[in-house]
């Protein structure tokens, strides 16, 4: 009888048992495969916990090249005297005589994202809207935002299933998007422009300013130097090429 018993409670604790694991790999078990995945990804590009910071300083080196312009934007330099200079169709390079290197891509190759996506296969469009909402990304700012901003942190296995998606998606763009090397991404807003610094001249080899103004048009400009050595100047320089940066043509 005690044996019957025994069984019966056995029964009905692998019952209970298999009720719970039920439940949660019905409720938690797609956020769980999100986490382990995401967190897993971070071991081979840990660039992916890397999110938008403040610059560590604002302050602006004084200006000592003037009248510096490329495709449609003017700009001033804190380096005195260009050494060499290449136009091209996709890029230009200025080689400033005191080391410094910026080369700077034309915003005409710069792919627009959102516009896209949008104007894509109407399914995918379909499938991104059912993750981020109605109306998607209102531009690529705000999407590169959004992608730069997720980190594996931001999920975990009770995280709500429509989150865990969403950030896994922001993910998986940000591996597509990579950091060119960089390991810290900074938040720049200076008149009508706004973006995102990848990397640290303290630290990094070169410094990419990616920058969307009030049109929608994206500035890449590439910060590096003829020793290729991080330290070749500093972070006061890149603000003062970013600060002084605008269109040429008239806003709208």
């Amino acid at each position: 009888m005690p044996e019957k018993q025994n069984s019966a409670r056995t029964t009905v604790i692998l019952a209970v048992c298999a009720v719970v694991i039920g439940f949660y790999v019905l409720v938690f078990g797609l956020q769980t495969l999100i986490s382990f995945e995401t967190h897993r990804w971070a071991l081979t590009a840990p660039f992916l916990k890397a999110v938008p910071q403040t610059l560590p300083t604002s302050v602006a080196s004084p200006v000592q090249e003037r009248n510096l312009q490329f495709y449609g934007f003017g700009f001033e330099a804190p380096w005195k005297g260009v050494a060499k200079q290449k136009d091209g169709a996709e890029h230009s390079e200025i080689e400033f005589k005191p080391g410094p290197i910026v080369i700077i891509y034309s915003p005409a190759g710069q792919t627009d994202l959102v516009g896209k996506i949008r104007g894509g296969d109407p399914r995918e469009y379909s499938r991104y809207e059912g993750i981020f909402g109605f109306g998607f990304f209102h531009d690529d700012y705000s999407l590169y935002s959004a992608v730069y901003g997720a980190a594996p942190n931001d999920v975990w296995p009770f995280t709500s299933r429509t989150k865990a998606i969403r950030i896994n998606t922001l993910l998986v763009w940000k591996l597509r998007f990579g950091l060119d090397g960089a390991r810290t991404i900074y938040n720049i807003q200076t008149g009508n422009m706004r973006g995102f610094q990848l990397g640290d001249p303290s630290r990094d080899r070169s410094v990419i300013a990616q920058l969307f103004d009030e049109q929608g048009a994206q500035v890449k400009i590439l910060f590096t130097s003829k020793s290729g050595q991080p330290g070749t100047f500093p972070q006061s320089d890149i603000n003062c090429v970013v600060d002084s940066l605008k269109p040429l043509y008239s806003s709208r």
